[in-house]
């Protein structure tokens, strides 16, 4: 794979799981809110899963100065800075609802 395809693809991986991560905040306070689920299994596997789709995105978006070119070094910092308070959310979101939450909306 040449540079330019391994970045398009990078670029594509980054932007996929951002998407993902972003669908998960909406489902973390759909559930939280609303109680959308009532199977705890499952919805305690969809919050580990928004978690883990997460978790590469910082990485990527410090490790990869080629990501996206056109940003000024300000914005690639508060692409990173923004990318790793998502995965805190998640983290923290994730703890709550396998440690503490049984299913139901908490309001």
């Amino acid at each position: 794979m040449d540079t330019k395809e391994k970045m398009v693809a990078e670029s594509r991986l980054f932007i996929r799981l951002g998407l993902l991560s972003f669908i998960g905040f909406l489902f973390y306070y759909a559930h939280l809110f609303f109680g959308v689920m009532n199977d705890v299994v499952l919805f305690r596997t969809l919050a580990i899963t928004f978690l883990l789709a997460t978790v590469p995105l910082p990485i990527i978006a410090m490790n990869n100065k080629k990501l996206f070119p056109e940003l000024s070094p300000s914005g690639k910092t508060v692409l990173t800075v923004m990318t790793g308070l998502l995965l805190l959310h998640h983290f923290l979101m994730t703890f709550i609802f396998v440690m503490f939450l049984k299913g139901e909306a908490m309001l």
